[in-house]
């Protein structure tokens, strides 16, 4: 072999090792796996971050490159996530991992502002009472936290698991007792049911939906657009006067400054637009969310924190923040907000506009086709043969009456206070009751771990009482297998001191099984 021709094997085999060394600091071959921090061509190469959009071809597909320099209406492919400034396009992955990815905001300013405002929400709940721990806003605390993270209410999650639970209990404490509530919390709830997956169309007996679909054919007068967008995010059926009634709502000058419900009302009437067969002229849509970008102060605020993050949400409808309107800006806003917010409403309305979502996104899509597990035990029980009759279940603790949930039952028409006790318990295993057996009859003696205490002179008690009637509930002396019930009885178990000072005032009827105190 001559020395000219060794030489040139030197130098290729030199240049060949270069680019091998190259390639080992960069990026992997498709064959080998990707390290979970790297990013992955699409050619299925895998290129370190710190090369990622830095102007050169490193994964040789340019894929590495094609998402970098982007307009802001550019809508960035699944898995990828959008930049604070809409310029670029990063793996979503990416996200939150403490590694600044885009240029000028970082990505990592909002994650910490949104990882903060969610913590300030998981801390209102309060660990020391088991029947209230979220409070009575847990309606709007579910909406937030599902449209922040759609896995709130997945199987297994204890957090969504609770709120559920709590949901119902509260809601059916509402609805037993007959509370007049307000069409507006009627449609918290129902979007709160949405995300939580529970079906408000059939709410343990009630559609909801329907109920508020009535209240708002019967007013005549104003209809708050909030109730349309439920009504439309709920799967109800649009008409032609529904879009009336949201243009009447946005055109009311009730208040100078109506921006908040404006922001609300043009949200419905894109739901209207997308989600049902009614035709709306999308010009007076667009007209709507450009007025809205009138009312922006010079500083990014739309009159307040909470009317700025609706009007935020509003404006994620056709990109419409493009122009004329600086969403980087009022989203430092919304971020410097955080801080300040002391308010549970405000703070429903900031999160899901940091996560880039809106009141336009409630729904039970992200649900399991399987019921949860309380529903799906409901649906097995109460199928029953033969004929039936309704009752209800409450429970009371303390002489200040606190109803921890009530149940409405439908049960075979032979069925006793025992049966209706031990189907609640079927249904939720929070509450089983444990029994004293005497001369082989089964007495109530505790309800969720809560016994008879007779230092403190607290026992548990079974009244009875007509649903819906103001009589005073009957106390039931005799054991609860033994006493069959009628059509339309309230069975209570109540949980209070014994009024053994008291002497009861027995019915002379071989009959009943209820005496009067």
């Amino acid at each position: 072999m001559s020395r000219t021709l060794s030489l040139q094997v030197v130098l290729i085999s030199l240049v060949a090792a270069a680019f091998l060394h190259y390639g080992e600091g960069n990026f992997l071959e498709a064959a080998a796996p990707c390290p979970p921090l790297n990013f992955k061509c699409m050619n299925g190469n895998c290129i370190s971050p710190v090369v990622f959009c830095n102007g050169k071809n490193e994964c040789g597909d340019n894929s590495d490159e094609k998402f970098c320099k982007v307009e802001p209406s550019f809508r960035c492919p699944d898995d990828w996530t959008s930049c604070p400034n809409r310029r670029r396009c990063i793996p979503s992955h990416w996200m939150c991992d403490g590694r600044k990815h885009c240029p000028v905001v970082s990505e990592e300013t909002i994650c910490a502002k949104k990882s903060e405002l969610m913590s300030w929400f998981l801390q209102r709940r309060n660990s020391g009472n088991k029947a209230d721990r979220w409070g009575p806003q847990v309606n709007r605390i579910a909406v937030a936290l599902h449209l922040a993270n759609k896995n709130t209410f997945s199987p297994g999650n204890s957090t969504g698991e609770e709120i559920r639970y709590e949901l119902a209990m509260q809601l059916t404490r509402r609805l037993a007792k007959d509370k007049k509530m307000s069409s507006e919390e009627l449609a918290l709830y129902i979007h709160a049911l949405l995300v939580a997956c529970m079906d408000p169309t059939d709410f343990y007996g009630d559609n909801l939906v329907q109920e508020l679909r009535k209240r708002v054919e019967a007013d005549e007068s104003y209809t708050n657009p909030f109730l349309i967008l439920v009504l439309c995010n709920a799967g109800d059926a649009m008409t032609n006067k529904d879009v009336e009634r949201v243009s009447a709502a946005y055109d009311s000058q009730h208040r100078p400054f109506w921006t908040d419900t404006q922001a609300l009302a043009s949200m419905a009437l894109y739901c209207i637009t997308n989600r049902s067969g009614v035709e709306v002229d999308v010009r007076i849509l667009r007209d709507y969310l450009q007025d809205l970008k009138k009312h922006r102060f010079p500083n990014g605020t739309v009159d307040n924190f909470r009317t700025t993050a609706l009007v935020v949400q509003a404006l994620f409808i056709y990109d419409s923040y493009q122009t004329e309107f600086n969403l980087e800006l009022a989203m430092k806003v919304l971020m410097d907000g955080v801080n300040a917010t002391k308010s549970i409403l405000t703070a429903y309305y900031i999160l899901p506009a940091l996560h880039e979502k809106s009141l336009i996104d409630v729904s039970s899509s992200h649900c399991s086709k399987q019921p949860v597990e309380e529903d799906d035990a409901l649906q097995k029980i109460l199928v029953i043969d033969g004929e039936t009759m309704t009752v209800h279940y409450s429970v009371w603790i303390g002489d200040e009456i606190n109803v921890g949930r009530t149940w409405r039952l439908k049960i075979s028409v032979k069925s006793t206070i025992y049966d209706a006790i031990e189907t609640v318990a079927k249904i939720d295993n929070r509450q089983k009751v444990e029994y004293n057996v005497v001369k082989l009859k089964p007495y109530v003696a505790a309800l969720n771990g809560k016994e008879d205490d007779p230092e403190m002179g607290m026992f548990w008690f079974v009244y009875l009482k007509p649903i819906n009637s103001e009589e005073e509930p009957k106390v039931v002396e005799k054991s609860p297998a033994d006493v069959k019930l009628e059509p339309n009885q309230e069975i209570i178990l109540w949980y209070k001191r014994g009024s053994w000072n008291v002497q009861p005032e027995v019915k002379q009827d071989d009959k009943s099984s209820t005496v009067v105190f």
